[in-house]
């Protein structure tokens, strides 16, 4: 019984230790992205329009495509899940939009789901048809 008690908080301790190091880190985006694929209202957007750059520092988002720049603030609820991500225009097109998100983020490849005007929060990552929502599937440039 003592040997069942002992390995019970062994496996918890564990568990506890590995749910720490999976917490999400805004850090760990920081740097250059490429776009790869997305989806916009359930429709698959072509790859001219994915062309780009996008670098992520602690504070915002910078897209720069062939013939526009948009950057993005956000911050980052990580308490959350799927962790939330919610974003403001600064400059470009979007200059004065807010969005609100969710994010996650696998070793290179960063998936962002978030709402288009009059949408709401994503709670999945998908954008299926009519939802209001954007996907862009990211992978960070070595």
């Amino acid at each position: 019984m003592k040997l069942f008690s002992t390995l019970c908080a062994l496996v918890a301790a564990a568990s506890l230790a590995a749910a720490e190091e999976k917490k999400f880190d805004a850090a760990k985006m920081e740097g250059k992205w490429k776009m790869v694929s997305g989806t916009n209202n359930g429709n698959k957007i072509d790859g001219k329009s994915l062309e780009g750059e996008v670098t992520i520092d602690k504070e915002k988002f910078t897209i720069k495509g062939a013939d526009m720049t948009h950057v993005m603030a956000y911050k980052v609820n990580a308490d959350k899940s799927p962790v939330q991500i919610d974003m403001e225009g600064k400059e470009g097109p979007a200059a004065g939009l807010k969005t609100e998100g969710i994010i996650a983020l696998d070793g290179d490849k960063l998936t962002l789901a978030y709402a288009l005007p009059e949408g709401k929060r994503p709670e999945k990552f998908e954008s299926a048809k009519d939802s209001k929502t954007m996907l862009i599937v990211m992978e960070r440039v070595k």
